[in-house]
């Protein structure tokens, strides 16, 4: 006999129950959890239970203050007790660097409505009697600190899930998973099938070994994590009150009371992967297990607690706690639909997954049922992840973060593991130039040049770090003359079949071009109007279109494009890996391709394309140029980029041509008013409000038209604008709340430096009545207030003159 059941969740960890209890509470009734032992078993139940609001995304944090809030109110939803503690939580901080991050938080979370205040060690003292204080800076205060149990809060979440409609069913290990002709899924458990037209993948340890019998993987590490919990101390029974929970970012450990005792977790600095001789793999008889315990590898944690609390080197051990937690390899949640696999959905690598369960269990029930979470979660989006995601890769990585859990978050930070890993032909060339290389899904794309005599390294601040004067050279000899920008990394798409035109009218906002050679810039939409993304489409003359977006964006694209690819005879192919693109900008730009194509770049109308001869190569040559210049991009075989690049650089000696990294780009098209992906184009902003109608068609239809068409002529509530910031302030980074007259109205999405217009810059989401040009308003930087005026768009060559020229 089969079962049938229209979603259908492997795994009873707090993530799987918590995506049901949220499927059934929105209403779906035919929702099915299936668990391969008991609720818990895997990590949830010899989790810490840590719940906390603070993130460095700023969507996280509304995520774990949600589940924050989910669990406090459980046990009057449900009926039963849950173990919530909302005792506020202290951050501490060692060094002045430390205190200059909690200020960069501080104003990041008053941006969100979060509250994080600065605090002395003797405020912390006044809270926390027991801990030694003396060699701290200071710290912060979390009011919505907390911890629950995570057992007791998992049963009412499924408590509540059998309430409002959902299924649960223990003991139901799925052995396969087929995919029938009519697309839905069939699942073996033992002697029992399974039948669902969507399958949620909430298998933990498991995740990846769920993701195999479909077809696909996940670069899932299992990794061990030992806590610890003391007997009674007197010291904390004396108190009358429970304490506060403790992160001490310096010395990598949290601590929280349990009990009449305290819960000591520090991070392993010698970190080890589970079930190592498997491969990291759990055996799937795996239950409520732990490994045994490893008091050596805990040494220097342990002895930086006892520092901190001196009481505890009197204390007992009464258990010790060694189990297994997954990490993603950038240690952040994998949640969404999974690319190339239709209906199967993922929810897994949760390194906090008690602080995030609650939240995570409402983002996918929005993303099943509504096809689109509330909240752009592109930065947890599994898509980010592809096929130069191995498993080795994702060991290095794992094994270079989890040791460094509370490290300082600067912007811009680059991890240094498992690279390089997808390179270019010029790679090597751009090192022996200097170039500072970034990671982006899996490229290596230069960041920076560093010139003579400077070391070729990061150096990360949150004022202005060693390359800003370099990223400021390379802008200005850009403009003054003209920049090669490796732009390989690119995504790239050719969209072919009878269907072509169609299709990308019906997913596109702008009209597709007709004729050959033409290009247009078309955002794509969701049914909220909500911006997916932005692709320049080139009509390549022969049926066929060229399509280029954002590097982080690609799969995400490609999974966006063929879920609305039903009822269209069309074809979408990620060609990004065989095709290599040069960006050439600036004003001798034309003069320098025109030397090495024997003119063919003079009659070269902007937007729009044509296949020249550069040197011995053969290119596409695009005329487009995010940094608002003249300029072209010119794609070729990822073969032929090495001769390609090898003319340019011969050539351009005469033309003043020098190399520009991805930071500098990154700020010159401020200067522009050009919005990037993943900053301002995010799926919780329409065109409307970002200021980009005009890349809006008003006689075609297509995804999010009536959003669009319903907000054109009603002003937006909040929109963004530039501005103009004291050029004696910090950098504005990202999140930096905006004031007028101290009344928060908004925040920063992104800033620099504009180096044409010697202007410091910054883009702002902020109340729309607010964004008149020349308001006067305030930005907070590192808790210091600096005057912004809002500025037209563009800073920098209103006309269009040099763009265009």
């Amino acid at each position: 006999m089969t079962t049938h059941a229209r979603i259908i969740i492997i795994g009873g960890g707090i993530v799987g129950v918590s995506t049901l209890y949220h499927l059934a509470k929105a209403g779906e009734q035919n929702a099915l959890l299936l668990e391969r032992r008991e609720l818990t078993a895997g990590a949830t139940w010899h989790a810490a239970g840590n719940v906390h609001t603070q993130s460095a995304y700023a969507n996280l944090s509304a995520l774990q203050a949600y589940s924050l809030r989910l669990y406090d109110g459980l046990a009057e939803e449900v009926g039963q007790e849950v173990g919530s503690h909302v005792v506020g939580g202290f951050f501490l901080a060692q060094t002045k660097e430390r205190m200059e991050e909690f200020k960069h938080l501080a104003g990041k979370f008053r941006g969100l409505g979060l509250e994080y205040e600065l605090v002395t060690p003797e405020e912390i003292k006044a809270k926390y009697p027991l801990l030694n204080v003396a060699d701290l800076e200071g710290g912060a205060w979390d009011p919505e600190e907390g911890y629950v149990d995570p057992y007791s809060v998992t049963m009412g979440l499924a408590a509540g899930a059998r309430k409002y409609g959902g299924t649960i069913r223990r003991n139901a290990q799925v052995d396969s998973i087929t995919r029938l002709p009519s697309g839905h899924w069939r699942l073996t458990a033992g002697d029992e099938v399974f039948e669902c037209e969507i399958l949620v993948n909430c298998a933990g340890f498991w995740a990846n070994e769920v993701a195999e019998m479909v077809g696909t993987r996940l670069p899932i590490t299992n990794m061990e994590h030992q806590y610890l919990v003391t007997e009674t101390m007197p010291s904390v029974a004396a108190l009358g009150y429970e304490l506060p929970m403790i992160r001490d970012c310096d010395s990598q450990y949290y601590l929280r009371q349990e009990g009449q005792g305290l819960l000591l977790g520090p991070w392993e600095q010698d970190c080890r992967t589970a079930w190592d001789k498997r491969g990291g793999r759990a055996p799937w008889s795996f239950g409520q297990e732990l490994f045994e315990d490893d008091w050596d590898r805990l040494a220097d944690g342990l002895g930086a607690i006892f520092h901190r609390v001196p009481d505890l080197e009197t204390a007992g051990i009464k258990r010790g706690v060694n189990g297994a937690i997954s990490f993603a390899p950038d240690g952040r949640p994998m949640i969404g639909p999974m690319p190339g696999v239709p209906n199967f959905f993922v929810a897994c690598g949760f390194l906090g997954g008690i602080a995030q369960g609650g939240g995570i269990g409402l983002a996918m029930s929005q993303w099943i049922l509504e096809g689109e979470s509330e909240l752009d979660l592109h930065f947890i989006d599994v898509a980010r992840f592809g096929d130069w995601t191995t498993r080795e890769f994702a060991r290095e990585r794992t094994h270079e973060i989890l040791p460094i859990r509370y490290e300082l978050i600067y912007p811009g930070i680059e991890r240094e593991t498992g690279r390089p890993l997808k390179t270019t032909p010029i790679y090597n060339d751009l090192l022996s130039h200097g170039a500072v290389m970034g990671q982006a899904y899996g490229w290596e794309r230069p960041l920076w040049y560093a010139p003579d005599g400077t070391a070729p390294k990061d150096i990360p601040s949150f004022q202005r770090p060693n390359w800003w004067d370099h990223v400021g050279n390379e802008a200005r000899a850009m403009a003054n003359g003209c920049g090669l920008s490796e732009m390989s990394s690119y995504g790239k798409f050719r969209i072919s079949g009878p269907d072509a035109h169609a299709f990308l009218d019906h997913i596109g906002s702008a009209k597709v071009p007709a004729k050959s050679g033409r290009m247009a810039l078309s955002l794509l939409l969701n049914d909220r109007g909500g911006i997916v993304g932005d692709v320049t489409i080139e009509n390549s003359g022969d049926g066929s279109f060229y399509l280029v977006g954002a590097t982080l964006g690609v799969a995400l694209y490609q999974r966006w494009m063929e879920s609305h690819a039903s009822g269209f005879d069309v074809r979408i192919k990620n060609v990004t890996d065989q095709f290599a693109a040069i960006g050439i900008a600036g004003p001798n730009s034309r003069a320098l391709l025109n030397a090495l194509s024997e003119g063919a770049f003079d009659d070269f109308p902007f937007m729009t394309s044509k296949q020249v001869e550069i040197g011995r190569i053969r290119c596409k040559a695009l005329r487009v140029s995010y940094s608002g210049e003249l300029g072209w991009e010119l794609h070729c075989p990822m073969l032929n980029q090495k001769a390609l690049f090898d003319a340019l650089m011969s050539e351009g000696r005469a033309h003043g041509l020098t190399l520009m990294g991805g930071r500098a780009m990154g700020m010159l098209r401020l200067e522009k008013g050009y919005r990037s992906w993943g900053a301002e184009m995010t799926t919780e902003v329409t065109p409307h409000a970002a200021g980009l109608e005009r890349f809006c068609s008003t006689t075609k239809p297509y995804i999010g038209r009536a959003v669009v068409d319903a907000q054109r002529d009603t002003p937006p509530t909040k929109r963004f604008v530039t501005l103009e910031i004291d050029p004696e302030a910090p950098p504005c980074w990202g999140t930096e709340p905006i004031l007028n007259n101290g009344r928060l109205i908004g925040y920063v999405t992104s800033g620099g430096m504009g180096w044409r217009s010697g202007k410091m810059l910054a883009v702002a989401w902020i109340d729309a009545d607010q964004a008149r040009t020349g308001d006067q308003l305030e930005v907070q930087i590192l808790l210091q207030t600096y005057r912004a005026t809002v500025v037209a768009d563009p800073v920098y060559d209103p006309q269009n003159t040099r763009l265009l020229g």
